[in-house]
C-alpha cells in the first residue's frame, strides 16, 4: 500500500508516500504565477504503484519528474505570451480537429488573435455513438507525461464526443456504465488489436477537478512494454472502434 504523509514548507507543498516502507518518494507541489500548481516527484512509480494508484481512483497521487514539470511550465508560459490556450495548441496542432466553417469562417490564427474563449470553439462530432466513429477519436502520445519507468507509455485517447462525468459523482467522477463502456474500448484497442495483455494496460479519466484540459474529452492509458513497433500502430490513429 501507499501511504500519504504531507507537510508545508513556504509556498511549496510536499507529500511523502512509502512503499514499502524503507522506500519512499516525495511529491513537492510547485506555484508558478498565472498558473495552478504542478507537481514532481522525485523518482519513477513502479508499475505496482500504477496499478494501485489506479485500482484505488487516487489519481491526485499522479506527479511528474522534476524535469519533464519544469518542460510542462515552460510549455504553458510560451502558450500564455502568444496570447494562446492548452487546448488551442492541441486543437490546431496536434488533433488538427479545427475546421472553420464550423466557426464563423475564422481561421485558426484569427481565432488567437481575437481571444475567442475556448468553450465558444465548435468542434463537431458525428452522430454516432462516443467510440464508434473513427472521425471521433485520435490517440496521441502524452507528451507531458507522468513519472514512469523508461518502459512504461502514457498515451491519450481524445474524443470528439463529451465522456459525460456521473452527474451524482461529487468529484466529477465517470458512472460504472461509463467505465465499462471506455474498458470495451481499450481492450478492443490495446489487447486484442496490439496483443497487449490486459494486466500490462491501466486506464483512467482524470475527475473535473484534476483535468488541465476541460473542453475536449481525453482518457489516459498507461502500458507497460509496448514495443516501438505496437506503439506506431496506433499511435496518430483512432483505435479500434465498437
Amino acid at each position: 500500500m501507499i501511504s500519504t504523509q504531507t507537510e508545508i514548507r513556504g509556498e511549496n507543498q510536499k507529500a511523502v508516500f512509502s512503499k514499502p516502507p524503507e522506500e519512499k518518494v516525495t511529491i513537492k507541489v510547485i506555484h508558478s504565477p498565472g498558473m495552478p500548481p504542478s507537481k514532481c516527484i522525485d523518482r519513477p512509480y513502479s508499475w505496482q504503484e500504477v496499478v494501485e494508484i489506479v485500482e484505488n481512483n487516487r489519481l491526485e497521487r499522479f506527479a511528474r519528474s522534476q524535469a519533464k514539470t519544469q518542460e510542462y511550465l515552460k510549455f504553458k508560459s510560451d502558450l500564455q505570451e502568444k496570447n494562446t490556450t492548452v487546448y488551442k495548441h492541441l486543437l490546431f496542432h496536434q488533433l488538427k480537429w479545427y475546421k472553420p466553417e464550423d466557426n464563423g469562417g475564422l481561421s485558426a490564427e484569427e481565432v488567437v488573435a481575437q481571444q475567442v474563449p475556448d468553450k465558444e470553439i465548435v468542434v463537431r462530432p458525428s452522430g454516432k455513438a462516443l467510440f464508434e466513429c473513427e472521425d471521433d477519436l485520435m490517440i496521441l502520445p502524452n507528451h507531458f507525461p507522468y513519472y514512469f519507468e523508461a518502459d512504461v507509455a502514457h498515451l491519450c485517447v481524445w474524443s470528439k464526443k463529451r465522456i459525460d462525468a456521473d452527474p451524482n459523482s461529487p468529484i466529477g467522477d465517470i458512472s460504472p456504465a461509463m467505465r465499462g463502456l471506455i474498458e470495451r474500448y481499450v481492450v478492443k484497442t490495446f489487447v486484442e488489436g496490439l496483443g497487449i495483455p490486459r494486466e500490462n494496460i491501466v486506464w483512467f479519466k482524470n475527475w473535473l477537478a484534476l483535468q488541465s484540459v476541460q473542453a475536449i474529452s481525453h482518457v489516459h492509458v498507461v502500458i507497460k512494454g509496448i514495443t516501438p513497433e505496437q506503439l506506431a500502430k496506433v499511435l496518430y490513429t483512432p483505435g479500434s472502434v465498437l
